[in-house]
């Protein structure tokens, strides 16, 4: 460990009275990969215990593209991902010629233009805690959470759990008011075998029996919290596997730099006329297997309007995106299920909401947009945002 220096969802509506004194610390969870109809599939005990308990939502709705990275920085920004500036999970910076991959803000912390929770946390006075969230482990903003983790994925789940359960055991002048914990078994067996597969089910269970015991050791030492658990996507079963050299023309790709999403192609060229020519061209042999769009008539859903420069700087001239089932490989490619695919295609990529605690009434509510998160929890934990606050029209109160 290393120690460094609004849909708010009207979720104001469901914060009771006491979220405003003395309020429980809030731990945010993420399940990656884990999608409402997995849940819904698989009805795992503990998870649905949190869910019955207190508030949920009919599912928790991911930004464009439904990848990790720009997900779990929505969620912990209140931005899109062309606001925040990580627009896939791989991308390409004109300005720097240089290609983004997971985790590069690491290196270069500028990647990043939008200030997450622990940061605002940290600049308020309010003391955070990390363990593995995408970002998390860099120095952005020249700003590091009190507590945090470099990230190893040979960290255990349970290790990763009783680390939160330790530092929710700090004395309360040195405990966190907020801390982040993320878990990646589901997603990779969602990838690996299949969303249906024994392992996949095995992977739901271990977290399911983990965050019973993580409840029950809580209960026993005294300590209450305010639970928040989401994920970033849902997953859907691959059903073909398109070589990219198959669909971008080769005139295309002498010209441009292509970065493979897996279900999306990001093309960056300064040849206008050539991009004009190609989209046709891809459309035309598209099958309704993916869809071309040239920078300007990107679907309004995606958000991928640039309004500053730094945002026009690594939004793609040109994006082909697949349809649901299909990937772009540039060779051999083993996996059973993926996800990134626009959510107006499938809903199999709607992720889940639980919270629960001393400061959150229970219930239930439509499905809303996963930016709406950051700012319930800014709330929960006492750190002022610009974040709109966000009427919920729909919801019942158990």
């Amino acid at each position: 460990m290393k120690l460094a220096t609004s849909l708010v969802l009207v979720l104001s509506i469901f914060l009771s009275p006491l979220a405003f004194a003395n309020k429980a610390p809030t731990v945010l969870i993420s399940i990656d990969g884990f999608s409402q109809e997995q849940f819904e599939l698989l009805s795992p005990k503990h998870l649905t215990a949190i869910k019955n308990k207190g508030l949920s939502s009919n599912a928790l709705l991911p930004v464009f593209p439904t990848k990790t990275f720009p997900n779990h920085i929505s969620i912990v920004t209140g931005k899109s991902p062309l606001e925040h500036g990580i627009i896939h999970n791989g991308f390409y910076s004109r300005k720097r010629n240089n290609r983004y991959r997971m985790g590069k803000t690491k290196e270069d912390p500028s990647w990043l233009l939008a200030k997450p929770l622990w940061v605002l946390a940290e600049e308020q006075g309010v003391t955070s805690a990390t363990y593995f969230w995408p970002t998390s482990d860099a120095n952005l903003f020249n700003t590091r959470p009190s507590y945090y983790e470099e990230y190893d994925g040979s960290h255990t789940n349970r290790q990763r759990l009783m680390q939160v359960i330790d530092w929710l055991k700090l004395p309360q002048a040195k405990r966190p008011q907020f801390i982040t914990s993320y878990f990646s078994v589901v997603d990779s067996a969602n990838h690996d075998h299949g969303i249906a597969s024994d392992e996949a089910k095995a992977a739901v269970a271990e977290l399911d029996q983990l965050m019973g015991e993580f409840l029950t050791i809580l209960d026993k030492e005294g300590i209450e919290i305010n639970l928040v658990i989401v994920s970033d996507h849902g997953m859907a079963t691959i059903k073909k596997k398109l070589l990219q050299p198959k669909v971008i023309p080769r005139s295309l790709a002498k010209q441009a730099v292509i970065v493979n999403g897996q279900t999306q192609l990001y093309v960056y060229s300064d040849n206008k006329e050539l991009l004009a020519t190609s989209v046709k061209t891809i459309n035309k042999k598209a099958k309704g297997e993916y869809r071309a769009y040239l920078a300007g008539n990107y679907p309004n859903h995606w958000h991928f309007t640039p309004t500053n420069q730094a945002q026009a700087d690594v939004l793609p001239d040109l994006i082909v995106n697949a349809a649901p089932g299909v990937i772009f490989t540039e060779k051999k490619h083993q996996s059973a299920a993926t996800h990134g695919y626009d959510l107006a295609d499938t809903k199999q990529m709607e992720a889940v909401f639980f919270a629960s605690g001393p400061n959150i009434k229970a219930g239930t509510m439509a499905a809303f947009e996963n930016i709406h998160v950051f700012g319930f929890i800014a709330e929960l934990i006492g750190v002022n945002t610009t974040a709109d606050k966000h009427q919920v029209n729909e919801f019942i109160v158990d």
